[in-house]
């Protein structure tokens, strides 16, 4: 079975390449005092399946916030198109319409809508 040890050596430095030369001269056996060392082994297995655990856990949240998030959406009767899945509460943005005589289009567009609000609120 393989194993993953870790080593930490902690000194008093006043930079980074002092911290490296220290610890190079405390491994090489040069320096026998002023570094404290800790020392933590287990085994590689171990060190693997906490590794992906974490990165299969967010994984598995992403997946079920979008599961969450998106639902089928009521099929329509009349044409007897099936159900398709939308996300809850979102809009459209429709871009203007490029017609070449816009301002009967907009009147006309405008008057069906009218007719189409009176005729809803009749009901």
């Amino acid at each position: 079975m393989k194993y993953r040890t870790l080593i930490e050596l902690i000194c008093n430095a006043s930079d980074k390449e002092d911290a490296i030369n220290t610890a190079g001269d405390y491994l090489k056996g040069e320096i026998d005092f002023g570094v404290e060392m800790r020392c933590k082994t287990v085994s590689l297995w171990a060190h693997q399946v906490k590794k992906y655990s974490a990165a299969g856990i967010a994984v598995v949240m992403v997946f079920s916030a979008l599961l969450f998030k998106v639902t089928p959406i009521a099929s329509n009767e009349k044409t007897g198109t099936p159900a398709r899945p939308s996300f809850h509460n979102t809009c459209t943005i429709t871009p203007a319409l490029k017609t070449k005589h816009r301002a009967d289009f907009k009147q006309e567009w405008d008057e069906k809508k009218e007719e189409a609000m009176l005729e809803y609120l009749k009901k």
